[in-house]
């Protein structure tokens, strides 16, 4: 029997009596076998059209994926002793992958969201022909890296995006296109004293529930303000190396790669900024430390042209002053904006904006700027 509970009312009348809630209550729900193999192994496919493509990244029932071709042939003695003589994996919607579309041509690749950078390979020996396999470190395509503007890959000629590439950091970047984010790893939660949930709970109350970088205020979403080790030492809780962040903030804090943010989460801390008289940015700098960092690519390449600055998390309001949605990025007088969501973009034209999706605004960047 399904069992619907509703604390809303509970949570509403604590918080009016200023008790803060910790408003995090999920109930872990079933996991499907081939969840469990695609963080894994992989999971092996024949067909190209099993791979959706979300804003130009690669997709396999809901979830961020990359694939790769496990099968190296004869290749694969020199790709085990030196991953980047190997294969590419693939993490967008780049030049390559379209050309098999097109084509009607898809190997039989392998789809995984394992993230620890060690790929599965098989192939033959050389001289024995025999059959061999084991593990070795891939590099990502960087026609991928250059379809989406990867940290300014392609219009900022940013090679380091390809040379300190770290999978973790990538499917952090992009979490909010996705509505399943991958599982905590093994470990991710070590380090910690036992005492931490109290002494981050009293810190954060010390300082108001507040970001202490964009000081927003979270007391009525308070899971959504952490506190950041700033030494990076997690059983250091002293005073001094402790920082109250927002999710959105501490995400984007070096060394914090693993660190997932819901898109629902960043435009709750969005909206409440809004509301609190923030102050919109004068510079590009300022909408990349604001915004959702998916919008990166996009972002630089703006930057890389000088184009006007946006406003950063608009809400859309209908006639009646209900709000009806969020543009990422918006320039209110040309009535021009870029949304992540769907249902978004649907209600900002409903309201007149032309509104792009950050793929498109990428593959047709010389259209989106005529209109500016």
């Amino acid at each position: 029997m399904k069992l619907t509970v509703d604390f809303s009312a509970l949570f509403s009348a604590a918080r009016r009596m200023g008790y803060p809630i910790e408003d995090d209550f999920v109930l872990d729900t079933p996991r499907e076998p081939w969840e469990d193999r695609l963080e894994s192994e992989g999971i092996e496919i024949d067909d190209i059209n099993e791979i959706d493509v979300v804003d130009n990244l690669l997709s396999y029932r809901g979830r961020q994926i990359l694939l790769y071709i496990k099968d190296h042939g004869y290749r694969v003695e020199n790709a085990l002793e030196d991953g980047s003589t190997g294969n590419k994996y693939h993490v967008s919607e780049c030049r390559k992958l379209r050309e098999m579309r097109s084509q009607g041509r898809f190997e039989r690749y392998v789809v995984t969201q394992n993230i620890n950078g060690e790929f599965d390979i098989t192939g033959y020996r050389h001289h024995s022909r025999n059959y061999t396999e084991g593990k070795t470190r891939l590099d990502v395509c960087k026609l991928c890296l250059g379809q989406i503007n990867y940290k300014g890959y392609k219009s900022h000629r940013n090679f380091n995006a390809f040379v300190k590439f770290n999978l973790d950091e990538f499917f952090q970047t992009y979490s909010s296109f996705f509505t399943h984010l991958p599982q905590r790893k093994m470990g991710e939660g070590e380090g910690y004293t036992v005492d931490w949930p109290e002494v981050s709970r009293a810190f954060r109350q010390e300082k108001g529930y507040t970001c202490e970088k964009c000081v927003v205020r979270l007391s009525d979403h308070p899971r959504l303000l952490h506190v950041h080790h700033i030494n990076g030492v997690k059983s250091d809780n002293r005073k001094a190396n402790l920082k109250a962040l927002c999710a959105d903030c501490h995400s984007k804090e070096a060394f914090h790669e693993s660190m997932y943010v819901s898109h629902s989460d960043r435009q709750t801390i969005s909206r409440r900024r809004h509301e609190q008289q923030f102050r919109n940015p004068d510079n590009w700098q300022e909408v990349i430390e604001l915004a959702d960092s998916g919008l990166r690519g996009f972002i630089e390449r703006c930057h890389s042209r000088r184009l006007p600055v946006p406003e950063v998390g608009l809400d859309l309001q209908d006639d009646r002053e209900e709000v009806k949605g969020m543009l990422e990025l918006a320039w209110p007088r040309q009535r021009l904006g870029i949304a992540i969501n769907e249902r978004d973009r649907l209600h900002a034209e409903r309201l007149g904006w032309k509104v792009f999706s950050v793929h498109e605004a990428l593959d047709n960047f010389t259209t989106f700027v005529t209109r500016l």
